[in-house]
Formats: structure tokens, C-alpha cells, sequence
């Protein structure tokens, strides 16, 4: 009877030690995005750490709508995390005075690359937005890779 009880203590134990190992990395994320409280000498971390503390949809028409919604917004932080600098800085250029009225309107993908498309109802302007396929395959705990919005285009 002896063994018995060892056996069902050890796996008692292992899996108490599991379940708390699980537990703080499904917190971990969220842990993260709570660094709006620290201090300025904890926000002057590298750029590759802030990008990490949000986690990237895996797939390409999620991953454009969290680009827009951050510029919609006027998230500076979120829209260069999400996208690339030469697309962050031409979202900046063309400002956001209509940036919560883009809907998504469609998408379609050539070479390696998914075109989002949106509309903007107040204006009728059109956006297309360029989502890296392979960034988007490049998973980890953090979903897919950042700045996998590679290209931006406007139209009348």
C-alpha cells in the first residue's frame, strides 16, 4: 500500500508544480501589458522587449484590423509594433482624422503577401494593407511575428 501512496502523492505534486508552471505563463502576456504603470527607467527598454508584451493575431486579416484599430486610435506604440517604419510613418503622414470609420471590405493574397482591404464611410477612401504571410507563420507564445504589415497604399 505504500507504493500506492507515494505514486499518487508524486503525481499530486507534479501536478500541482504543472499547473502552477502553466498558470504563470497563460500570465504572462497580460502581466506584460500592464507596463503602463512602470517608471521611465523601465520604459526606456529596448524596442524588441516592448513588442513582446503584445501578442500578434496569426491571422492576416487580424492581424491588419489590430494595426487599424491602433491607428484609428492614435497608438503610436501599437501601430510600430504592428507594422513596419516605412508603414507606420506613411499611416502618420496621412493622419487619422476619420480613423475609426475603416472597415475591413475584403482581402485576397499574391506572393507570399495578404492584401487587406478598407474602406473608410465617412470619406470613401480605400487602404490597402500588406501582411507578410511569413511573419504570419512565425509563431510563438506571442502569437505571430511583429511588424508583419509591410505595406500601405491609399486610393482616392
Amino acid at each position: 500500500m505504500k507504493p500506492t501512496i507515494r505514486t499518487r502523492t508524486t503525481a499530486l505534486g507534479v501536478a500541482t508544480v504543472a499547473g502552477l508552471a502553466g498558470l504563470g505563463l497563460a500570465t504572462g502576456p497580460a502581466m506584460a501589458a500592464d507596463s503602463g504603470a512602470a517608471d521611465a527607467s523601465t520604459q526606456s527598454a529596448a524596442t524588441d522587449v516592448d513588442t513582446q508584451s503584445i501578442y500578434y493575431p496569426i491571422e492576416a486579416g487580424k492581424y491588419a484590423d489590430e494595426l487599424v484599430i491602433a491607428w484609428g486610435q492614435d497608438n503610436t506604440d501599437r501601430v510600430e509594433a504592428f507594422a513596419n517604419d516605412e508603414v507606420a510613418e506613411k499611416l502618420s503622414d496621412h493622419g487619422n482624422d476619420d480613423g475609426s470609420h475603416w472597415r475591413n471590405s475584403g482581402a485576397e493574397g499574391a506572393a507570399g503577401t495578404t492584401y487587406i482591404t478598407y474602406r473608410n464611410t465617412e470619406t470613401g477612401e480605400k487602404m490597402t494593407l500588406g501582411v507578410s504571410n511569413q511573419a504570419i507563420g512565425d509563431q510563438d507564445e506571442w502569437g505571430a511575428a511583429p511588424h508583419a504589415v509591410h505595406q500601405v497604399k491609399f486610393e482616392g
